[in-house]
């Protein structure tokens, strides 16, 4: 038996919906809390409140995230036990192991590839999923959660039987590791559930892989040969790697990708920019206004991390505010990006603005390592849609964003076929 044990009940996504009127008005407020962060970085920048604080300018945010030391993460012991082994970089403070892994899963995942292989398999099953759906698509099940899936079996190569319900096995495991502060028992209850499913899958194409049998090229057969190479990448080592870099892919792809589509669908002067990107065929530029148009509803709003002693934020100025050690504290990153104080007309769009507005990728230590393989596989899987002419919500309730838990589940859209 694993550190998972004990074994999981069966998975039930149902367990992963938010219920009541408290949930309802928090999902309300977070879908655009612009308006609150704009009076907490004016009137009170640093605010706390019971057990948790709350930091929203930029510069506040980035000494946060800068000090993995005094605000480590939080996450290790959930990645462990949905690994059912060793920890993962997600979950990891700084240190020599968390640099060897992070060098590893660099070479595993070697730059150059994110446009020779995940943009191209990206772009190819993204293209036949547009071009077959005869104007109407669920563009986050069909498209949006799809693609990813496939670039885990084509590049990655786990071999996914159900995807549908691979991609919510991961929602899942996602949900319990970094949106759940305060540690659900039913959302731990699904997680678990989930991240049985997902080992079992993983440790196929782990041993599959070591007996040869992955196509070459793929993760699993470099994993195989770094195995072989060094006794110390044991099974359970190559299932951390493996899972960490699904479960920081398809899901959080998902949400991005249909944060990104929603935001278009609410503004036609994005969409525009953005579909002119797309049908001028200028990858680059379509990146930069995808991942700007991103900025204005990322993943959520922010990460959040436990004060590990007494700190003081801010110090110096007259926002300074004394942290305690235990407090849970969120890294207001959606707020920064905002922050005028350090940000550039932030309420413009903007694709050619500079790098350091953003916060998408986290910041510091933790900066995401998928980053740019992202970036590819987002801007593929959504520019065979952007293409085509009359893009636009589904009438009714088919057309509006449908949520597992707090990621997109479905949002139908209709546009001019052929």
């Amino acid at each position: 038996m694993t550190k998972a044990d004990p074994p999981a009940q069966p998975f039930d996504p149902r367990d992963l919906q938010s219920k009541g009127l408290i949930a309802r008005l928090v999902a309300g407020l977070l879908d655009n809390p612009g308006w609150l962060f704009a009076i907490l970085r004016r009137v009170r920048p640093i605010v706390r409140i019971g057990g948790w604080a709350f930091v929203t300018r930029y510069d506040d945010v980035a000494e946060v995230l800068r000090n993995d030391r005094v605000f480590p993460v939080p996450f290790g012991p959930k990645v462990e036990k949905l690994n059912g082994g060793p920890n993962f970089l997600l979950g990891m403070g700084d240190g020599v192991d968390y640099r060897r892994l992070r060098a590893q899963v660099a070479d595993l995942f070697p730059q150059e590839e994110n446009a020779s292989v995940v943009a191209r398999v990206s772009g190819k099953v993204a293209e036949a999923v547009v071009a077959g759906a005869a104007g109407r698509l669920d563009a986050v099940q069909d498209l949006i959660t799809y693609v990813p899936i496939r670039v885990c079996e084509d590049y990655y190569g786990v071999e996914v039987p159900d995807k549908t319900a691979f991609g919510q096995w991961t929602i899942a495991m996602s949900t319990y590791m970094f949106g759940d502060p305060a540690d659900s028992k039913v959302l731990e209850r699904a997680a678990l559930a989930a991240g049985e499913e997902v080992r079992r899958v993983v440790d196929g194409a782990i041993s599959r892989a070591k007996a040869g049998g992955a196509p070459v090229g793929t993760i699993a057969e470099r994993l195989a040969g770094l195995q072989a190479a060094d006794p110390t990448v044991t099974d359970d080592v190559a299932r951390s790697i493996l899972i960490g870099m699904i479960t920081g892919f398809v899901p959080t792809n998902t949400m991005a990708a249909g944060h990104m589509l929603e935001m278009l669908l609410r503004r036609q002067d994005f969409l525009s920019a953005v579909q002119a990107a797309a049908r001028a065929n200028n990858d680059d530029l379509l990146t930069r206004s995808l991942f700007e148009t991103f900025r204005f509803k990322p993943l959520n709003p922010g990460p959040f991390r436990v004060c590990a002693e007494d700190y003081v934020v801010a110090a110096g100025t007259p926002r300074a505010a004394r942290v305690r050690a235990g407090t849970r504290l969120l890294a207001g990153t959606q707020s920064a990006m905002f922050d005028p104080r350090r940000v550039n007309r932030p309420k413009a769009f903007d694709p050619a603005r500079a790098p350091s507005d953003f916060m998408l990728f986290g910041f510091g230590l933790h900066w995401c390592i998928g980053a740019r393989l992202a970036e590819a596989q987002i801007t593929q899987t959504l520019k065979p849609l952007l293409r085509r002419p009359d893009l636009r919500r589904a009438a009714g309730s088919a057309g509006k964003l449908r949520r597992l838990g707090p990621f997109p589940a479905h949002l139908h859209v209709q546009f001019a076929a052929g």
